[in-house]
């Protein structure tokens, strides 16, 4: 790992948004130095804030510099609704349309190692004119290389897999949205990826208008096996696990970026204009729930 090109990217990184840097270096450097000093992401030391590699809470318009890719400017805005801080970033999806929008933050686009597991965090909140209908795409890791796991382009192990978050109507609860993992791993059968949903009590069932903690958890398979893992929590509590999964079949497979999404459809559009909104973004190489008071 080269320290000097993580201090490139930080620097340009802070000149282009002004104010504190919120990408970790230090969480890959602690693999060579020892950790010392403060969090520019947070002002506390390392030791308070283990593993922290990203941290975005859309506080002002830098947000945009901060992630390495973005699509749809258009349809995105900042508003005073936060979960996290003074501000969050509200999503727009409109009628007759698919897209929301992306955010990306890729770990070698950032000058940083692609991970083999990452513990993620983000808040999310459904608009009150938010209708799922028959679904839709959310955030979640991916590793596509702009070749295989996403849209019908089924992965053989050796070219792409994903992980997003998905969405459709929740059947128990009228008016409530189900999340789940739409997955592209290399045991699929089908044409598209599988909807792996957060069925645990229910609690992938979102109700509108309410702030959401959303953490998730993947880890790489051992290359050929299926020991691959996947778990989700909802405000805290477990919603989803599985750990028989097989993602890849060669080592040179990582966690490429976490794709920050939202695509309605399918081949069906949005009904009326929709909002979604997110906060709290937070990537990290250690357990989240526990930095939270919640033994994982």
């Amino acid at each position: 790992m080269h320290i000097s090109r993580i201090a490139r990217f930080a620097h340009l990184r802070a000149a282009r948004s002004g104010r504190r840097l919120l990408y970790l270096s230090l969480v890959w450097a602690s693999m060579i130095l020892p950790a010392t000093g403060t969090s520019a992401a947070t002002g506390e030391t390392p030791a308070e804030t283990p593993g922290l590699i990203f941290e975005e809470n859309f506080d002002d318009e830098g947000y945009r510099d901060r992630f390495t890719g973005a699509t749809h400017p258009e349809n995105r805005a900042l508003v005073d609704k936060a979960a996290v801080g003074e501000q969050a970033l509200r999503f727009l999806v409109r009628e007759g349309g698919h897209y929301g929008g992306s955010l990306i933050f890729g770990f070698a686009d950032a000058g940083l190692p692609e991970p083999e597991h990452l513990y993620i965090r983000y808040h999310l909140r459904f608009g009150a004119d938010w209708e799922p209908g028959r679904g839709g795409k959310l955030p979640g890791p991916a590793g596509t290389y702009d070749r295989a796991g996403w849209g019908g382009r089924i992965p053989d192990g050796t070219d792409g897999w994903s992980a997003r978050g998905g969405y459709r109507a929740c059947p128990q609860h009228e008016g409530r949205t189900q999340l789940f993992f739409y997955t592209y791993h290399a045991d699929l059968s089908g044409d598209w990826g599988e909807n792996l949903g957060w069925d645990i009590d229910h609690r992938g069932c979102l109700p509108r208008e309410q702030w959401h903690q959303i953490d998730m958890y993947v880890r790489m398979n051992t290359p050929g096996e299926r020991d691959g893992v996947l778990r989700a929590w909802v405000n805290g509590d477990s919603a989803f696990e599985r750990t028989d999964l097989r993602f890849r079949n060669v080592a040179d497979l990582k966690i490429e970026q976490f794709w920050m999404n939202l695509y309605h459809g399918g081949s069906w559009t949005a009904p009326r204009d929709m909002h979604v909104y997110w906060d709290g973004i937070v990537l990290s190489s250690e357990p989240l729930l526990e930095r939270a008071g919640r033994p994982e």
